[in-house]
């Protein structure tokens, strides 16, 4: 399968808001695909991987929450978080390492309520942000109403999927899709179902696999 002219070059990104690799990883395709000079030609689109299903109701300490998961000390694990935080740094990126962990089931939801009006991956990257920038409400409800509402998500909208379960479907089928093609973690990146990126990678490789896709059909 080979990359259409005149069709957008369609991205898919696996993510989740309380991955810093995802974080990390689609800040880099941004900067890959502004890089390219072919903005008008790709088309992104977020899709939902549950990276810990398991991941506390309530908010914790991520280094608390790391330590337990891995079984290390708690200075182990704050180490892994400052060597993160020196990552996203560079690209840029606002890192507080003692920000919050929760399930994301309920922002998973709410990014696939915003896909369904284009704004899935400006959404999730507005979550992560929050998350990730240390605020302390990244997981109210109330931040996700606001953060899809900004996107041009109906807050009545964003305000019915919290109340229910809706979209819950479709983020575990995402996750499944996910695995069927090899995924065994997140970002993971695909690019016109032909081209797989595990990882947050370079911005360098995201460049260089954008244009052979593009490349690839003569575009």
């Amino acid at each position: 399968m080979t990359h259409v002219p005149g069709r957008p070059l369609d991205i898919e990104v696996w993510s989740d808001v309380l991955c810093p690799w995802c974080y990390i990883g689609d800040e880099r395709l941004e900067k890959a695909i502004a890089a390219s000079g072919r903005e008008d030609d790709i088309r992104v689109r977020v899709r939902a991987f549950q990276l810990d299903p398991t991941a506390p109701s309530e908010p914790r300490s991520t280094v608390a929450y790391l330590a337990e998961k891995y079984g290390t000390s708690v200075d182990e694990a704050r180490g892994m978080e400052e060597n993160v935080q020196k990552l996203a740094h560079e690209e840029g990126l606002a890192y507080e390492v003692e920000h919050a962990v929760q399930n994301t089931l309920d922002l998973l939801r709410v990014v696939k309520l915003a896909d369904t009006f284009g704004a899935g991956w400006r959404v999730m990257k507005a979550m992560q942000a929050e998350l990730f920038g240390g605020s302390p409400d990244a997981f109210a409800p109330e931040t996700a109403v606001r953060i899809a509402a900004e996107a041009g998500v109906p807050e009545a909208e964003v305000r019915d999927v919290l109340a229910s379960d809706r979209f819950a479907d479709e983020v575990r089928a995402d996750q499944a899709e996910a695995q069927a093609l090899g995924a065994r973690g997140v970002p993971f990146t695909v690019l016109d179902r032909r081209l797989g990126i595990p990882g947050a990678v370079p911005t360098e490789m995201y460049g260089q696999a954008i244009a052979q896709a593009l490349g690839a059909g003569g575009a």
